[in-house]
């Protein structure tokens, strides 16, 4: 019986890792840049598969993640969107980028206060992005600003409605009381 070199053999096994490490990198690089191509041509969907296959191989990417929430923004699939969002956010914490994804899927899911929230965060973590500052969160506020607009004018007609319930009940009770007084 021939001998085995162990010591050769884990060798081959490192490396073939090492290789194959290197082979999933390549692979997943090239399916996010296909993605990105097929979300630029407008074929969500199909780049949203290439990018979960890329996942697969790099499931620490969180440039794929971020680029998946944006075509999910894009088909109107908000929660998912957010679900992405918050794992690229997750994966990346001090990606601004990541951070200004998430308050846009905030927003598509009427989530005002957390989005607002979020963008604050990426605002901190740059300051400098006057799109930030000018778009996301003015656009965020600007919506924050309406919608408490709104409560005001529900508020004031329910108002006006319990006070027109409560004359109308006023009516009825004298209304009753007369007929009653009448009746004797």
């Amino acid at each position: 019986m021939g001998e085995i070199d162990w010591l050769e053999l884990s060798r081959t096994k490192k490396k073939s890792k090492v290789l194959q490490l290197e082979d999933n990198i390549t692979k997943s690089t090239r399916l996010k840049q296909e993605g990105t191509t097929l979300a630029e041509a407008e074929r969500y969907w199909e780049a949203i598969k290439r990018w979960d296959e890329a996942i697969d191989l790099t499931p620490d990417d969180a440039t794929i993640f971020e680029m998946k929430a944006q075509a999910l923004m894009e088909l109107c699939e908000v929660f998912p969107a957010v679900q992405t969002a918050e794992k690229a956010v997750s994966l990346d914490p001090r990606w601004w980028i990541a951070h200004q994804t998430l308050g846009r899927a905030l927003l598509g899911l009427g989530e005002i206060q957390l989005a607002i929230r979020t963008f604050s965060k990426a605002i901190h973590l740059n300051p400098t992005e006057e799109e930030l500052w000018l778009e996301d969160l003015k656009w965020a506020m600007d919506l924050k600003k309406q919608n408490e607009e709104k409560q005001i004018e529900i508020d004031s007609i329910n108002s006006d409605s319990e006070k027109e319930n409560i004359d109308e009940t006023e009516n009825d009770s004298i209304h009753l009381t007369k007929q009653t007084i009448r009746a004797r």
